[in-house]
């Protein structure tokens, strides 16, 4: 669990984009807050200004929260690339639900294969648990 744990954090600390390390924060205002029917999802576009240059990052992400025309939001960019760019926030940045449900998978297979592995599901008993009584003298 432990190293799972650590792997995975490991994993989100290195792979975002943008890059945490070298990316930037910048206020953005969100423009359009709707819901397509169309393709079931959200549709979320948040207008940001980077210099003179005023970009829009566009998304169907689902977030825990709900956004609403004219909100403020916090933005991280890629300075090197100004039109990468992602809301910062814990399930949207940091954390995606494909990568949330990918990983919880994969651990579920891993701890019942090392329930099987190890033995833990079996129902004989373990030899330190009922030991033989050996007689004394042979009849």
């Amino acid at each position: 669990m432990i190293l799972y744990l650590i792997c995975f954090s490991c994993y989100i600390l290195f792979s975002r984009i943008p890059d945490y390390f070298e990316g930037e924060f910048i206020s953005g205002v969100v423009t359009k807050a709707e819901f397509s029917s169309l393709l079931n999802k959200p549709d979320l576009v948040v207008d940001y200004k980077v210099g003179s240059e005023t970009l829009h990052y566009k998304t169907n992400t689902w977030f825990l929260t709900t956004y609403k025309t004219g909100q403020q939001v916090t933005i991280i960019y890629d300075p090197s690339n100004p039109s990468q760019a992602s809301i910062f926030t814990i399930i949207g940045y940091w954390l995606q639900w494909s990568e949330l449900l990918f990983s919880a998978l994969l651990f579920i297979v891993f701890l019942i294969a090392a329930i099987f592995i190890t033995g833990k599901n079996s129902a004989e008993p373990f030899p330190a648990e009922n030991p033989v009584k050996k007689r004394k003298y042979n009849n």
